[in-house]
């Protein structure tokens, strides 16, 4: 048993906090063996491994990182000697696997470490990471794979997928990322984006917010409605503009069939800030008691400021706003807005964060806004902290 108490995933996918428990080689061994039909224990290269069909695979205990780690950060140690056998399987023409093996009662989940990243690597004995939200995704989905902010590329599986999975054969699908995963391929040019170019863009399209000060994430919902629209997607993902009494007021709505499977949200945000304020805590607790998942879809951008220009484009957007029919609240003026308003920007990268029972004692911390004109204190927003979003990482993509 671990020393300490750490997060663990139950049988439908929900945190516990437990100890860790301790596999010894034979078990290792005898959970792999039940899983892979016609696998073998075996010595290969000198290793102690598991042989399945032909791949070989080397195996460690998923455990937590230990103190003064979160209780969500766990890995598996790489010894080198796995470099070794994965240089022999390779010449010898077999497949090798650093596997993890995360075991908590009579839940199993397999973790498939790609070797690629780890092979470089001159460390005698380095660590490849895993989080609770990666055994939460395989447990409830059967099959999960991500890039962690390091570049390594895990897949979680359910132990009665993983002999598909080696195979080659299960379903690793994910509609809803597809969406994106499309959306990218259209939206990230590289190409720095005038303030300008996108709200005339906006306005030729009678987009409700081409007026709004912060154009960079109304100009992102914009191309992104426009896009599944275009594309057909929205039975998949739809862009939610006109919220419906009574429903949540949030912009991405997923969909399973007819219905509605959970909801999310669009983000612009700035790639230097090291957090991202969502939405009023409580709609959001509430929202995941009813669909047990929430997406924070979040799109980063470099930036520049007018007013480190000169504020010629500030002066631009205000008469040019002036000329086309917004009013402002105000007197009018060609410094409106002026201390924030971003002369261009540049998408560059992008996340899905995925909120849920297993992630949501660390994305659900409470970010106090001050108060309204009134005095009165305004609601608990989420924080969403980057230092956490490997425990609710479900996709990225930067620009290369």
């Amino acid at each position: 048993m671990g020393s300490i108490v750490v997060d663990q995933i139950g049988p439908d996918g929900e945190l516990v906090t437990d100890f860790d428990t301790t596999l010894s080689e034979h078990e290792k061994n005898d959970l792999l063996v039940a899983a892979l039909p016609g696998a073998s224990a075996e010595t290969y290269a000198g290793a102690r491994v598991v042989r399945f069909r032909d791949q070989v695979i080397l195996k460690a205990q998923v455990t937590h990182l230990g103190n003064p780690w979160p209780g969500y950060k766990k890995r598996i140690q790489i010894p080198r000697s796995w470099l070794s056998v994965e240089r022999e399987a390779t010449r010898e023409g077999l497949v090798a696997r650093f596997v993890g093996i995360y075991r908590y009662r009579d839940v199993t989940i397999f973790v498939d470490f790609d070797p690629r990243t780890y092979i470089q690597r001159a460390a005698n004995n380095s660590a490849a990471h895993v989080s609770t939200n990666d055994l939460h995704q395989a447990q409830t989905l059967g099959v999960f794979e991500r890039v962690d902010r390091n570049g390594n590329r895990l897949t979680s599986i359910r132990t009665e997928l993983f002999a598909d999975y080696l195979l080659g054969v299960a379903d690793t699908t994910h509609p809803s990322v597809d969406v994106f995963r499309r959306f990218n391929a259209d939206f990230f040019t590289g190409a720095w984006l005038p303030a300008l170019d996108a709200v005339r863009e906006m306005y030729a399209a009678a987009w409700p917010d081409r007026f709004q000060n912060e154009w960079a994430g109304f100009y992102l919902e914009y191309r992104f409605d426009r896009f599944v629209r275009a594309e057909h997607l929205a039975d998949v993902v739809a862009f939610q503009k006109t919220k419906q009494h009574g429903a949540y007021d949030y912009d991405l709505v997923f969909h399973r069939g007819p219905t509605v499977d959970f909801y999310g949200d669009l983000k612009a945000s700035n790639i230097t800030k090291g957090e991202a304020i969502g939405n009023d805590r409580d709609d959001l607790v509430r929202c995941l008691a009813e669909f047990g998942r929430f997406w924070y879809v979040i799109y980063e951008h470099d930036t520049v400021h007018a007013k480190d220009n000169g504020n010629h484009a500030t002066i631009e957007w205000n008469r040019w706003r002036r000329d086309h029919g917004h009013a402002q609240r105000k007197e009018y003026s060609d410094l409106s807005y002026a201390a924030r308003f971003k002369e261009s920007v540049r998408f560059s990268r992008m996340q899905v964060l995925e909120v849920n029972e297993a992630n949501a004692n660390l994305v659900l911390g409470d970010h106090r806004q001050g108060r309204q004109p009134s005095g009165a204190a305004r609601e608990l927003k989420v924080k969403i902290l980057k230092k956490h979003i490997d425990n609710f990482l479900i996709y990225s993509e930067a620009l290369a």
